[in-house]
């Protein structure tokens, strides 16, 4: 499974989205989708690191991170890399 495919799939997950919302590489999360908070925030992370096997530390999360899709997944591939 690539890093957009997990990326997606966990989105999908923590918003309780279906196949039918399309999630580019460009969609937007912060702003994007009502229901994505803090709390989101922190349930993503806990699934990269139950998915990936590995530890995410504080300072490597920031906003940035979770502006769009894309660069979620460029993190999830940095992640998958380090593992």
């Amino acid at each position: 499974m690539t890093a957009l495919d997990l990326t997606r799939k966990m989105i999908r997950s923590c918003l309780q989205l279906n196949d039918s919302v399309p999630l580019s590489e460009d969609t937007y999360l912060m702003g994007g989708f009502p229901e994505f908070n803090s709390l989101t925030i922190t349930t993503l992370i806990v699934e990269i690191e139950d998915n990936l096997g590995c530890e995410v530390a504080d300072d490597e999360i920031s906003g940035e991170i979770f502006e769009t899709v894309g660069s979620l997944a460029e993190f999830v591939q940095q992640k998958m890399n380090e593992a």
